[in-house]
């Protein structure tokens, strides 16, 4: 089968044709839009957590390798995205989009509650929040791929698609906001011993208890029309994952490779490094923290832009554009000014917001596993980077010292992304005949 001739694979010629009530594909959409924000919620919030507060309540002092431990469970969240997004794809294609939007939700609310909970039993504790923090990124890959490939089901049945799944991919920086706001508001308004005792309990479990209730407001969801077909057709795929690293591995490493500098930017580059070059550049916290949050809001609302111009001129131009821009800005930050911070956000944010309508590039029987493993996947580059690369870098330069190899590493991964997104393009404007022998012969 051609993955990259996606309107002639299998369910999708019968349901092409198909429209759906406007009201129908918005349900699905903010459905969806919850679920992911409030894993981002977590992930911010928790990001500032695990390096103010963990060292005390575990370990009772924020000694070097209590914030290290404490960062390094923290982190482990991002190691469990990539093999979620494939399994829980794998399920969606073998079980329903469904099905795997339910389980990744009430696998990541109940890891989430777990963690709330955790006694102060020092390093143990640590370990096992590392454990859950595993399973809650795996829940968090899965339930990315599987919301936007069934939201993309939906929305393909409507108006504006890439419009419409913009809003899921801006959830990722609607979390970030909220996470932010979460903590602006708890250290204004409760004592610091509280955020050491309940505090922080408080807004993990907030996140906990709203992704269990999404979990619970899924089963109202109407299964995909596209996996309806393909179901009613006998033509489930029995090994997912063998089939579309077999068939698709070629079309996943592009894609993935191609949107990877936003994730790199987002939690490698800008949060949680240059929050941290500010302050030591002299800027007050709050005033950073704040500077942020409205970057942030910019940033959201250029991804939804982001989508409405994929509409207009196709995903890969809105992607490519935005790459180039986001090179071109990420010198910016050697001024060393809170300004800085805007223009690669909200530049990177644009090709981010074009990324919802990658569904389409993948069969529908292997549509979820494919989708889920690209958005996994990227994942595993910011995880290496906060796990290994950026704490050493500041050990060995600091945090000053550190912008240039930072920078470096960032520049490079997203000219990588730009030549992964000609390599795309040029492969799209192949014949007909090219592509029937590469895929008959084999890639």
């Amino acid at each position: 089968m051609n993955d990259v001739e996606p309107h002639k694979n299998l369910g999708e010629k019968n349901m092409k044709s198909v429209k759906l009530p406007p009201r129908f594909i918005r349900a699905v959409i903010i459905l969806s839009t919850i679920g992911v924000a409030i894993h981002a919620y977590d992930l911010f919030a928790l990001g500032i957590i695990s390096t103010e507060i963990w060292p005390y309540v575990f370990f009772k002092k924020a000694t070097n390798s209590a914030i290290a431990l404490s960062i390094l469970a923290y982190a482990a969240v991002l190691a469990g995205r990539p093999l979620g997004g494939v399994v829980f794809g794998h399920f969606g294609d073998r079980l329903g989009r469904k099905f795997s939007m339910f389980w990744t939700l009430l696998i990541s609310g109940t890891a989430m509650l777990l963690i709330t909970l955790m006694p102060p039993i020092g390093i143990t504790a640590i370990i096992l929040i590392a454990v859950l923090r595993f399973i809650q990124g795996m829940g968090g890959g899965g339930n990315l791929g599987s919301s936007i490939v069934l939201s993309y089901e939906y929305a393909e049945k409507g108006e504006r698609a890439g419009y419409l799944l913009s809003f899921i991919l801006a959830s990722i920086i609607l979390g970030i906001i909220l996470g932010v706001l979460g903590v602006l508001i708890s250290e204004r308004l409760e004592s610091e011993a509280f955020l050491l005792t309940y505090g922080w309990r408080i807004l993990t479990g907030i996140g906990a208890v709203t992704v269990i209730l999404s979990a619970y407001l899924r089963t109202r969801i109407v299964e995909s029309l596209d996996f309806k077909e393909v179901l009613r057709s006998g033509e489930i795929e029995k090994n997912p994952i063998k089939t579309a690293f077999k068939k698709c591995w070629r079309n996943i490493i592009l894609i993935t490779l191609a949107i990877e500098y936003f994730p790199v930017i987002l939690n490698f580059l800008l949060y949680p490094y240059s929050i941290e070059l500010m302050e030591n550049s002299g800027y007050n916290e709050s005033i950073v923290t704040l500077t942020f949050l409205i970057a942030s809001i910019s940033a959201y609302a250029m991804t939804i832009v982001g989508g409405h111009l994929a509409d207009k001129y196709g995903w890969k131009k809105v992607v490519l554009l935005s790459a180039i821009g986001s090179l071109a800005s990420i010198p910016v930050l050697f001024i060393h000014s809170l300004f800085a911070l805007f223009p690669v956000y909200i530049l990177s944010s644009i090709g981010w917001g074009a990324m919802g309508v990658i569904p389409s590039t993948f069969a529908v029987n292997l549509r979820n596993t494919s989708t889920g493993a690209v958005f996994g996947l990227i994942s595993s580059f910011p995880a290496v980077l906060l796990i290994a690369v950026l704490p050493t870098l500041i050990s060995i330069y600091g945090v000053t010292g550190s912008l240039i190899p930072v920078s470096i590493i960032t520049s490079v991964i997203t000219i990588a992304s730009i030549m992964s997104i000609l390599s795309i393009v040029r492969r799209d404007k192949e014949s007909p005949a090219s592509r029937f022998l590469k895929t008959t012969i084999g890639e």
